[in-house]
């Protein structure tokens, strides 16, 4: 995931401030001047920044601005508010303001980013920095930004959500109860007004650090001690039956030279044919003839292995992978053409695939079979034992010991 820092009442000493930003303080005390390169995202709100202070004022190495400042117009007040988040170049180059909004009830800027890196669980992340006045309408100013958050995870199901700023005692989860707090320390004398959401719960720890310049807040910072899905899911090993050339037309000959009334006599007593352990003698052979004709193998499946990728293009990935170690950029640039035009292939014959299960409406199993594809649907393992002898065994128990009772 990614670190990022937060800071509230932002002091507009922007010479003092630039200073403390970059050289903060650690848990020892000592400066440490490269921890801002370390920080993927830092936001403040109350920046106090108008129109006549430009960009470069602010400008940090490394770090893009995106500054949404108060509107006089909008929230009636002339002096204050505003909110800035600094997103590092080095994690993501892929930022843009989708959501800026500014009123007497609240102020926040929303920023969707698609780093370089992301775990392949989540689709993009989105940070809002807000600031809710002391004197506002919490409710009404939680209504506001619930509005501008649900609508965006509609659009995006799987982002990542964090959502941090100067709330005054207004709780989101009011409004967005699956969404986790992360504060758990005072941030203003003995308050805690600056809070951290996310909608993923464990994603983050919140831990205090000192304040910047002249600001009478705490700074936070989140750590992520989350570990993708990719590495905490176990490999999934499953034994499937592949059938060499020439296997059907070998079963079929090992079917036409077996005599099958042997099953029948040897299932026969006095005349009556025990139909049980007929069915079981003769499924019981065409198993054992499948099984010489076949051959079984272990497929290992990974948790982030797409259901449209074949083995061909999980070869082009490895090949892909090696040049680019090698360094030759010839057969790294072929065999991204090469992937590219597979995975397009691959992903329209799956596409066919899952349409084909809807062109006959009367087939209801094959529809049913199209929907669990499409859903990633899977069965929940059984609770118990799944073998079919087990009813008679339970019977058979239970009869035992009713008659060693009554005995």
């Amino acid at each position: 995931m990614f670190s990022t820092a937060h800071q509230s009442n932002f002091c507009p000493l922007f010479t003092k401030w630039s200073l403390a930003l970059l050289f903060p303080l650690d848990s020892n005390g000592t400066q440490t001047g490269h921890l801002l390169l370390q920080l993927f995202v830092v936001q403040q709100t109350e920046t106090w920044l108008s129109d006549s202070i430009p960009d470069a004022a602010i400008h940090l190495d490394g770090l893009v601005p995106i500054r949404v400042d108060r509107d006089n117009t909008l929230s009636g007040k002339t002096r204050g508010g505003g909110v800035c988040i600094y997103i590092n170049e080095s994690w993501c180059k892929n930022s843009v303001l989708v959501v800026k909004y500014c009123s007497p009830l609240v102020e926040f800027a929303i920023v969707r980013c698609r780093p370089l890196y992301l775990p392949q669980e989540f689709t993009s992340v989105f940070i809002i920095a807000l600031y809710i006045p002391p004197s506002a309408n919490t409710r009404e100013a939680l209504q506001e930004l619930y509005g501008a958050i649900s609508e965006l995870q509609n659009v995006h199901p799987d982002g990542l959500f964090i959502v941090a700023g100067d709330f005054n005692h207004a709780n989101l989860k009011s409004v967005l109860p699956k969404f986790h707090q992360l504060v758990n320390f005072a941030t203003r004398g003995a308050n805690a007004l600056d809070l951290v959401y996310t909608n993923i719960s464990g994603a983050y720890r919140a831990v205090p650090r000192p304040h910047l310049g002249y600001s009478d807040h705490m700074s936070v910072m989140l750590i992520t001690p989350y570990r993708p899905i990719v590495r905490r899911s176990k490999l999934l090993l499953k034994q499937v039956r592949t059938w060499p050339a020439g296997a059907i037309s070998a079963l079929q000959g090992c079917f036409e030279q077996t005599t099958w009334i042997t099953f029948k006599e040897a299932a026969s007593d006095g005349g009556t044919v025990n139909l049980e352990e007929y069915t079981a003698s003769v499924t019981g052979y065409i198993s054992k003839c499948i099984d010489d004709v076949t051959v079984s193998k272990t497929i290992i499946t990974r948790p982030n292995q797409k259901p449209w990728m074949p083995a061909e293009e999980r070869m082009l990935l490895r090949t892909r992978d090696s040049a680019f170690r090698t360094g030759d950029r010839d057969a790294l640039r072929k065999t991204r053409t090469k992937l590219s035009r597979a995975i397009r292939e691959a992903k329209r014959a799956h596409a066919q695939r899952i349409h084909g299960h809807f062109k006959d409406t009367g087939d209801t199993r094959r529809m049913w079979e199209g929907i669990r594809a499409i859903t990633n649907y899977r069965k929940t393992p059984p609770s118990c034992d799944s073998d079919a002898i087990l009813p008679d065994a339970l019977t058979s128990m239970h009869g035992l010991k009713r008659r060693t009772t009554l005995q």
